[in-house]
């Protein structure tokens, strides 16, 4: 008789997940940061000739994960704006990117402050709403920068502004291999997706990287935003609606193991766990430091590290590593 597996469902999140997304959001978030602040008929702030280079300048890669540790960001608009809310509160004394930059601690910022999730309401009664930022100009310029003029233009139906080259999103990889995906299939186990990404976006990145058939429910912001019309309320992870609304797809009556990157992406597992059968699994696999990563993926109360993503297997048809 054939042996019950521990889950028969796994439902991922994308984002640095099945896709590594560092050369692409992560660095898009980047960008929007930088341009925002330069850009524009009257910039609010100056490029020093020091800050002048074809990479973004003020934003590390490590500032980016730190912020979204803080929580209730997994939204990269909002990111971006709760970002622009911090370093435009702080007291600065020209207008040269390079002296803001001396300023701007978010590492700092993410160990001053414990509350988790913080999300943009918690920014902005720390830090204050600022007038000079806008969420239709965040999310104008990261859209151009992430989709890039061609694919900007066809969906918009406008011209770029900000950012008239190659989009970012020609720069995402796959980190699950297809055999992986391919094995868990053959063992019965059914996937599913529960993502932060509008559809097209994600559709398209799993596409490009051949992994969209693999998939036999997707719930993305599109039809979190519709749920969050019809009731009043924010649906965004931390919250379980989008892997709820994924099991309801696949079958509430399944044993659900969810995958994700970020502190948001367990507690929206463990919010989900009222009402399904679901554990969490954290992959801190892209994290700049991996190590304190998976702490804070830890203390949101994942049942399970993977060090790498051939790892799922083993948790999916023993119940352990």
């Amino acid at each position: 008789m054939k042996k019950a597996l521990a889950f028969d469902s796994v439902i991922f999140d994308i984002d640095n997940v099945l896709i590594d997304t560092r050369r692409s959001y992560l660095e898009a978030i980047r960008w929007t940061v930088d341009l925002y602040l330069t850009s524009g008929a009257v910039p609010l702030f100056r490029r020093s000739t020091s800050s002048k280079s074809k990479t973004p300048y003020l934003i590390s890669p490590a500032d980016v994960e730190a912020f979204k540790m803080l929580g209730g960001f997994n939204d990269d608009w909002d990111c971006c704006y709760g970002m622009l809310c911090y370093l435009l509160s702080l007291r600065v004394k020209t207008h040269e990117l390079s002296e803001l930059k001396k300023q701007a601690d978010i590492p700092g910022l993410a160990q001053r402050i414990r509350r988790r999730p913080l999300r943009v309401r918690g920014i902005i009664e720390h830090f204050g709403r600022s007038s000079a930022v806008t969420i239709e100009k965040v999310s104008r310029i990261f859209q151009e920068v992430y989709l890039g003029s061609d694919l900007f233009k066809s969906l918009e139906k406008k011209k770029p502004v900000y950012w008239k080259k190659r989009g970012l999103i020609h720069k995402e990889k796959s980190l699950f291999r297809k055999k992986t995906l391919q094995k868990l299939i053959r063992l019965g186990v059914r996937l599913g997706i529960a993502t932060g990404r509008p559809r097209f976006e994600a559709s398209y990145a799993l596409r490009d990287q051949g992994l969209f058939n693999f998939f036999s429910a997707m719930t993305t912001i599109d039809d979190v935003k519709r749920a969050e019309l019809e009731f009043r309320m924010s649906l965004r992870k931390p919250h379980p609606f989008s892997i709820l609304e994924t099991a309801k797809k696949i079958g509430r009556e399944h044993r659900f193991l969810y995958v994700g990157d970020l502190p948001d992406d367990i507690l929206a597992a463990k919010g989900a766990a009222k009402e399904i059968a679901i554990q969490a699994a954290g992959l801190p696999l892209c994290a700049t430091n991996p190590k304190a990563a998976q702490g804070e993926l830890e203390n949101s109360g994942a049942d399970f590290i993977l060090k790498k993503p051939t790892d799922l297997a083993k948790i999916v048809i023993q119940g352990k590593l």
